[in-house]
């Protein structure tokens, strides 16, 4: 065995411990659902989430079903060459070329059913989440007006509170967007209070400095 054969042997050894190719479950609740702002706006993530899932594993599943009837094609064309009576030169290479070409589509059906299993995984991941949700309040259409208030208000008041502690500057879409809530809004009343002291301490800055002059 050369010193590369010993390496690709350590290699595939090693990359038998390698982390599953999928996201974490903790990923999952805590950076996928968990960054929504309210119980509705993670059942409506939860949904998403699921339907993407269920599109990946149609079309693995589909993409399997075609590598497998292209091995049956090669299979066939293998069979057609070792039955005909040929000596010529080309033949044995034709044949290794197949044998390569059925190895690499084996690997790769079996990469797929594995990246298969994953999306079941995280598919039943989100359909579990989605039945636990529901368990603390059901399912509101997504036009529902009372729960995209809340959502809007619950964001809205996310995205303000972090960039005011952060001290950075509250982009002027964000304002308008703050503006345009429901006039009962306690986001949009804190946006105005905001803005009123920036006028406040604008003018006051002015005042200042007429006297200087």
């Amino acid at each position: 065995m050369s010193s590369n054969d010993e390496l690709f042997v350590k290699i595939d050894k090693v990359l038998e411990k390698a982390p599953e190719n999928r996201h974490s479950y903790y990923q999952l609740k805590y950076f996928v659902l968990g960054k929504e702002p309210t119980t509705q706006s993670q059942i409506w993530q939860a949904l998403r989430e699921l339907q993407v899932r269920r599109d990946n594993i149609d079309a693995l599943k589909l993409q399997i079903e075609d590598t497998e009837d292209e091995i049956e094609l090669l299979k066939i064309d293998y069979e057609n060459l070792t039955s005909k009576d040929q000596n010529g030169r080309k033949t044995p290479i034709r044949i290794r070329r197949l044998k390569r070409k059925q190895e690499s589509l084996l690997r790769n059906i079996d990469k797929m059913k594995k990246k298969l299993e994953f999306e079941v995984q995280e598919a039943r991941f989100f359909l579990q989440a989605f039945e636990a949700l529901e368990q603390i309040e059901p399912m509101k259409d997504y036009d529902d007006h009372q729960a995209q208030q809340e959502y809007w208000e619950a964001k809205l008041h996310e995205e303000i509170e972090l960039r005011i502690l952060t001290k950075q500057p509250l982009p002027s879409d964000l304002l308008k967007t703050a503006l345009s809530l429901h006039s009962d809004s306690g986001v949009r009343a804190q946006v105005i209070k905001l803005l009123e002291n920036c006028k406040t301490q604008i003018q006051i800055a002015c005042e200042k400095e007429n006297d200087v002059r």
